[in-house]
């Protein structure tokens, strides 16, 4: 049967809670390695170790949820349940005591994480449960992370508006605002987008997927099978290898912006809260003209081009001093706007890749799909915070003294130069990637008509 269309307040109202997901982005993921690590003292060491552990464990859990959402066909549960429990390691993750434990950060971590697992891989499977149709599809995309740039220049500028004493105090001001908002539009959520899946009947397509699990078959089996399978899906593993690459190498100058502004460019940190600010409002001004742009020349040349664009701005990173706010800056602009499009095309590739697997193997398996998508992107910051936070505390980048020449070489390193081959690399992958307009919009009318 086609798919239903709906009103464009539904898209707003799927969209909103990336706002409130993305608060704590920046704390999550560019600040509290350098503030556990650095300003409570636990040491960058042994905060990256943690912190990779703490992604280990996470990405074990996105194929299971991912598989139980499949299998419950109700994604309003999950992300529901999982908005809680994301809410209280939120918490108590950035109130920590004066001293901190490792132990207290891995627990913490790991409730934060598990919750956002809950949420966040049933809620883009939900996205592309609610179109089919290619451009569309990219609009919602489009508009989610949207939202959720939103929330991350919301998370940027509070820090500047509230001039708060310390960075304790900014952390826990975006935790509260973190909480409110996310209870007010997960709430609306639930109460007004409808939930396809939930709602159609099993198809004979779906049929299949009970026999591979999504029945009454165990998870493993479930997994071995999918995972078999999947190998055999050559755009979803190519689209999934650019997307690793490209995140391990959108994560290293994420965990390293706090160091590289401290400690290379010698800013304070009222700059680093207008860099964080201005890198992410222009990705936000940058996202329409991709997707006008993605409508026009295809999704995956338009990331290429946001990609090549990033490469040559770190390329000028080596050649900074300290103090060179202004250059900095115009690298943080251009570096942003490429950030828009990484955000928004390979998840909506990914929603078209996800109609070519349904139509090849004959199994709904969103959920399952976006749970490794959501692993792989995990699994890039984990080995972003556990290979470069070590390596500077190893190299002494925060020890008292004034000779930190070697450190500071590896910093930049880390921040930019390493970067620049692995999108490079992504670039490769992706550039002559067959799943256009019009190959999309033949499968949709396939499945179209196999569900009549």
């Amino acid at each position: 049967m086609p798919q239903a269309e709906y009103p464009t307040r539904t898209s707003i109202f799927y969209a909103l809670p990336a706002m409130a997901a993305a608060v704590p982005t920046i704390p999550a993921y560019v600040l509290l390695p350098s503030y556990y690590g650095d300003d409570l003292g636990l040491g960058l060491t042994v905060t990256g170790v943690v912190l990779l552990l703490v992604r280990v464990i996470d990405m074990l859990t996105d194929p299971v949820v991912g598989w139980l959402s499949d299998k419950t066909r109700n994604r309003k549960i999950w992300t529901g349940g999982g908005a809680v429990i994301a809410g209280i390691g939120l918490w108590y993750l950035f109130s920590p005591p004066s001293q901190p434990s490792a132990f207290y950060l891995l627990i913490w971590a790991s409730v934060l994480f598990l919750g956002w697992t809950m949420f966040q891989v049933p809620y883009l499977a939900w996205g592309s449960d609610l179109s089919g149709d290619y451009k569309k599809r990219t609009s919602l995309t489009a508009l989610r992370e949207g939202a959720g740039l939103i929330g991350i220049v919301l998370a940027g500028a509070i820090p500047v508006l509230i001039n708060a004493p310390d960075r304790a105090a900014e952390i826990q001001t975006l935790a509260i605002v973190t909480l409110t908002l996310g209870a007010v539009f997960i709430a609306l959520l639930i109460w007004q987008v409808p939930d396809p899946v939930a709602q159609q009947k099993r198809t004979k397509s779906d049929g299949a997927g009970a026999g591979m699990g999504m029945g009454s078959g165990s998870f493993l089996k479930t997994l071995r099978l999918g995972v078999r399978s999947l190998r055999d899906n050559g755009l979803f593993m190519r689209l999934l290898s650019a997307w690793m690459i490209n995140g391990l190498a959108a994560g290293l100058p994420a965990v390293c912006f706090p160091l590289f502004v401290r400690y290379y460019l010698e800013l304070d940190q009222d700059s680093e809260n207008i860099l964080i600010l201005l890198y992410f409002a222009v990705a936000i001004i940058a996202i329409p003209l991709w997707v006008v742009m993605a409508g026009r020349i295809g999704k995956h040349r338009v990331w290429c081009t946001a990609m090549v664009m990033a490469i040559v701005a770190f390329a000028f990173v080596p050649i900074l001093d300290a103090g060179d706010f202004a250059a900095f800056a115009v690298i943080c602009l251009v570096t942003g706007a490429a950030l828009g499009a990484d955000l928004a095309l390979p998840p909506a590739i990914q929603a078209d890749v996800d109609d070519w697997d349904r139509y090849r193997f004959g199994v709904r398996r969103t959920g399952l799909l976006f749970a490794l998508w959501n692993m792989t992107n995990k699994l890039a910051m984990a080995l972003a915070a556990g290979i470069a936070l070590p390596i500077l505390g190893a190299f002494g980048l925060t020890e008292d003294g004034d000779e930190k020449t070697g450190a500071l070489v590896v910093l930049v390193l880390i921040y930019a130069v390493i970067p620049i081959v692995l999108k490079a690399g992504a670039i490769g992958m992706m550039w002559r990637f067959p799943l256009d307009s019009t190959h999309q919009v033949a499968i949709r009318r396939r499945l179209s008509r196999r569900s009549d």
